[in-house]
């Protein structure tokens, strides 16, 4: 089906180090909240158990699917901050990515629900 995991990207931008969460996911799960409900579970492991302060996420501007994702998952997106992914070339169409953040504040602030018993 796919994944939906934490990762330390290892190429040098403005915003390096950090944590990014990710997913890919075959075409057949597409639609059906997997990436979200997974990348909620992730946030909240991230967020919790390793006691992260932020983790962020990046895709290519025309990937609408995976920034709707990171848009349900409240994280934010200043365009101020978009990139040149410096691993593609120069004039590669998918160099150009949105970056999207999301604190571990905002994140419980938006999950207190789940954090009462």
């Amino acid at each position: 089906m796919g994944f939906v995991g934490l990762h330390r990207p290892s190429f040098e931008a403005p915003f390096i180090p950090c944590m990014e969460i990710g997913w890919l996911l075959a075409r057949e799960g597409w639609g059906q909240g997997y990436a979200t409900g997974a990348a909620r579970a992730t946030l909240a492991y991230g967020f919790t158990s390793l006691d992260l302060d932020e983790i962020v996420s990046f895709t290519v501007p025309v990937n609408r699917r995976s920034r709707a994702v990171m848009e349900r998952l409240g994280m934010s997106h200043d365009p101020a901050e978009d990139f040149d992914h410096p691993v593609l070339p120069v004039g590669d169409p998918l160099r150009r990515h949105v970056l999207y953040r999301l604190t571990r504040e905002k994140w419980r602030s938006a999950n207190a629900h789940l954090q009462q018993t």
